[in-house]
C-alpha cells in the first residue's frame, strides 16, 4: 500500500522541481525596465532594493493585480545612457503573478518574460 502512495508524492516533487526560477505553478512572470525617475510606483535609481520592491508590490496592490510578488531585481535591462527620467538604468525588475492577472499587468505597462 505504501508504494501505491509513494508515486504520486514523487511525481509530486519531479513537477515541483521542474518550474523555473521561484515562479509557483500557474502564474506569469513579467518584468519592467527601470527608468531614471518615471516609473509610476515613484522610486528611482538611487532608491534601495527592497524599497523597490516594496514600492512595486503596493502600486500593483493599489492597480488591483492581486499576490503579486516581486522574484528579482537583475542587471538585464537595456542601458541608454541619458540622464533623462525616460531613459532606462539597465535594472529589470522581475515579478510574478497569477495568470488571471495578465491583462491588468499588460495594461499597466508590464512585458511579459519569454
Amino acid at each position: 500500500m505504501k508504494y501505491y502512495l509513494a508515486l504520486p508524492v514523487l511525481l509530486l516533487l519531479f513537477l515541483q522541481s521542474c518550474q523555473e526560477d521561484n515562479v509557483p505553478i500557474g502564474w506569469i512572470e513579467f518584468y519592467w525596465d527601470q527608468t531614471g525617475c518615471a516609473d509610476p510606483w515613484n522610486t528611482n535609481s538611487n532608491t534601495s532594493n527592497a524599497e523597490t520592491e516594496n514600492a512595486i508590490e503596493d502600486y500593483l496592490k493599489v492597480e488591483g493585480v492581486k499576490r503579486a510578488k516581486v522574484l528579482s531585481i537583475t542587471g538585464d535591462g537595456v542601458v541608454q545612457g541619458c540622464y533623462a527620467c525616460f531613459c532606462t538604468t539597465g535594472k529589470r525588475f522581475n515579478v510574478a503573478v497569477p495568470k488571471d492577472q495578465k491583462s491588468k499587468m499588460l495594461d499597466l505597462g508590464f512585458k511579459e518574460s519569454s
